[in-house]
């Protein structure tokens, strides 16, 4: 009687071990299979300094593509780098022409529909840095805020009545707090504020239905996250000086 209880309490537990088997991460392209076998990596890339920046030689850099070759160096896969603007990435990801594509792009895309997204590695936090020269303050209203001219920061800092202005180089600002991201403000040495303007949980872009893939992703992202603001500062440094 005992050896038969021990025999069904063996198949009780294979049982179990085979049910959690299928809840495993699967890809339905065996997208991550086909990367390892292959030793190649479809890369897509969207020009957004400094997580991608095409130099003049048309080779990638930034704070993403050098995430993408550490990751290359990790599965043994070469990147093969494709550019182009994000309608046609995501247009050749959702296709399974691609198997990622990295742009500085943040969860809030409006392809998270179509095309598969990893979790979040890294939150770029907008927020307000001040110059010894000038006292910090949480209270904004009718205050000149520099920002970087073509970005969006400048409508927030409307929103909350302040008054933006626009400059090709936040470096160069004087006397003047400066609206930007907190790695950029960091870098520059100004005294930050608790006053967030806005934050984005950036991600990069897989195709879609491709689990098995995201996680592996996801595990590489999460062991990265330490070096993304470093590399965000380098490159940022790096286009400042050409």
């Amino acid at each position: 009687m005992f050896k038969f209880i021990r025999i069904f309490s063996f198949l009780i537990a294979l049982v179990l071990v085979c049910a959690s088997c299928s809840d495993l991460p699967r890809d339905p392209k065996n997208t991550l299979r086909r990367i390892e076998n292959e030793k190649k990596m479809r890369v897509g890339l969207v020009e957004n300094p400094p997580w991608v920046i095409r130099a003049g030689n048309g080779e990638p850099a930034g704070a993403e593509v050098e995430l993408i070759k550490n990751l290359a160096a990790q599965t043994g896969a070469q990147a093969e780098w494709h550019w182009g603007n994000e309608q046609q990435q995501f247009e050749a990801l959702e296709r399974f022409e691609l198997d990622l594509v990295a742009g500085g792009f943040h969860d809030k895309t409006p392809w998270s529909k179509q095309i598969g997204l990893t979790s979040p590695y890294f939150e770029n936090r907008i927020l307000l840095g001040f110059p010894a020269s000038v006292a910090s303050t949480d209270e904004i209203k009718g205050m000149q805020i520099a920002v970087k001219d073509g970005e969006a920061t400048a409508a927030l800092l409307e929103k909350k009545d302040a008054v933006p202005v626009r400059v090709a180089d936040l470096s160069k600002v004087q006397q003047m707090p400066v609206a930007a991201p907190e790695w950029e403000l960091e870098k520059l040495g100004l005294s930050l504020t608790k006053n967030e303007l806005n934050k984005e949980k950036h991600i990069m872009a897989v195709p879609p239905g491709e689990n098995g893939w995201i996680k592996r992703l996801d595990e590489f992202l999460s062991s990265q996250r330490s070096q993304v603001k470093s590399l965000l500062q380098q490159q940022n440094a790096e286009e400042a000086r050409k």
